[in-house]
């Protein structure tokens, strides 16, 4: 769901947005999903993630998905498991 802030500021008869996602992702049918964000992954600042992608997307470097379990095992930095 796209969500995207905008206020009148003062002194403008304009709207400026300030807030909102920015997510953007393109799909190869028969290959690999990527993608790209706008800053990174994690929504908290002293996370390592806050900004990891921030040089991608001014670049316009999309990366792959890891939407495949294969793929997705070779990043795991910690893993849940409920009841233990």
């Amino acid at each position: 769901m796209p969500a995207f802030k905008s206020n009148y500021f003062a002194g403008n008869y304009k709207r400026y947005g300030f807030g909102g996602n920015s997510f953007v992702c393109a799909v190869e049918f028969g290959k690999k999903v990527k993608s790209l964000l706008a800053g990174g992954k994690s929504g908290n600042i002293s996370s390592k993630h806050f900004t990891d992608e921030a040089t991608m997307y001014s670049h316009e470097e999309f990366k792959e998905v890891l939407f495949y379990p294969e793929d997705l095992s070779k990043h795991i930095e910690k893993q849940y498991h409920p009841g233990q």
